[in-house]
């Protein structure tokens, strides 16, 4: 079946996830994506160890995160300290539509790989340059990471319960976030090319794709003037709300309550008519104002309840409830996943098949699928090169000699 983005070409210079991720939605979606690495540079999830079996050492093709950051693509291996692997560089982006890079805030330019130098090959090109600051302003060329990014943009100073310390999502949320408006900004930048002909460059930056999802917690301390406090688990306009214990070893429900009605619908799927009149509990204020007493009593409620169960019947009832899933939940026991067939068997080129997530894009007319996964590093140089770029042998032999394209069956670096 015809996949959205079939013909598009789209190159990447990336590392870590922010980069790759665009490139990974665009291959499921059909474009044919072709990632430069180097031996001589792994990305991290090329030195991947796997944590049951250190022994082995790294895995440069096994990281889970590899697969689900990159399966679907192509890789091939240049030396970019090599001034004839940039000529090949370059004349892979002239044969090319789109690219997507998140090197640090100058490499490309360094490298003579920057937007000026390529639009030369490929008058028409949309770029996306992604990194943790943009290419301009004070900070430019500071070293980024997921969890500053979060403390910066004020992610940090919101998470947490009031007394205690502020807290990281420990997933670097920056860099999905900057991978799904990077991906949406390439979206724009071709249907703006369709419609005029003009290729473009985008600069995204990590810390304000962060700071803008945390616009209204802005918006709140511009007109009341105060910093928004801490809540952990609660919210300042529903009550019961937060994550209550159930029945089992660490097993929780979420449970939010907005409004009177719904308050007397969870009495009655607890039991627990004297609530309704109880004056602690009887109106919504007066719910946020004990909120205390009123978690302590859900609590010793939900702790005698099977969470599976008690989910079911609080949404039976109208009330947004939902079972603290751990990853064993989501795979084995999560009925709405499994009816969506979220999760997908993937083509391993090492071990088979492997399970990843899904790509939720949820296109109908033109549904995507994931490529193969466990590529090695310079593993489609021959069709890039040879086949894409027309090089005859002699030529390969050329610049693999000279060190530009990077070939043969070792780790890469630091292995």
């Amino acid at each position: 079946m015809t996949r959205a983005l079939d013909g598009l070409r789209v190159v990447e210079f990336s590392a870590g996830m922010a980069g790759p991720w665009v490139g990974r939605f665009m291959a499921y979606c059909g474009a044919e994506v072709i990632r430069v690495e180097s031996k001589q540079r792994p990305d991290v999830v090329r030195l991947y160890v796997p944590p049951g079996q250190p022994e082995r050492g790294t895995q440069p093709q096994l990281s889970p995160w590899f697969t689900d950051w990159n399966a679907g693509k192509r890789f091939v291996a240049l030396d970019l300290t090599c001034p004839d692997a940039v000529d090949l560089a370059r004349r892979l982006v002239a044969a090319s539509d789109v690219v997507v890079e998140n090197y640090s805030t100058g490499v490309m330019e360094k490298l003579g790989l920057g937007y000026a130098e390529l639009r030369r090959a490929k008058p028409d090109l949309v770029m996306l340059s992604t990194s943790g600051y943009g290419d301009t302003g004070p900070c430019r060329q500071y070293v980024t990471w997921g969890p500053n990014i979060e403390a910066l943009a004020g992610l940090s100073t919101l998470s947490g319960f009031a007394e205690r310390d502020c807290t990281v999502t420990q997933y670097a949320y920056p860099d999905a976030l900057c991978g799904l408006h990077g991906l949406f900004a390439v979206m724009c930048a071709l249907d703006h090319r369709q419609r005029t002909g003009c290729g473009q460059y985008i600069n995204l930056s990590q810390f304000e794709a962060t700071v803008g999802v945390v616009g209204h917690q802005i918006m709140e301390t511009l007109a009341n003037g105060r910093e928004p406090r801490r809540l952990g688990n609660r919210a300042l306009h529903a009550a019961p709300h937060g994550c209550y214990p159930c029945r089992g070893e660490d097993r929780w429900c979420a449970i939010a309550v907005f409004g009177d009605a719904e308050w007397e619908r969870l009495c009655a799927v607890a039991g627990r008519p004297e609530w309704v009149t109880d004056p602690r509990f009887a109106t919504q204020p007066a719910r946020l104002e004990h909120a205390e007493a009123l978690d302590r009593e859900i609590a010793a409620w939900t702790s005698s309840q099977t969470d599976y169960a008690l989910m079911e019947a609080l949404q039976s009832a109208g009330i947004a409830a939902g079972v603290v899933q751990n990853i064993e939940d989501q795979m084995r026991r999560d009925p709405q996943l499994a009816a969506r067939g979220f999760f997908e068997s993937i083509e391993h080129l090492v071990k088979g098949t492997v399970v990843a997530n899904g790509i939720p894009l949820g296109l109908t007319g033109t549904p995507g699928r994931s490529g193969p996964a466990g590529a090695a590093v310079g593993q489609d140089n021959d069709y890039v090169f040879g086949e894409l770029l027309g090089l005859t042998p002699e030529a390969l032999r050329h610049y693999a000699d000279a060190g530009a394209i990077e070939t043969g069956d070792d780790e890469p670096a630091g292995a």
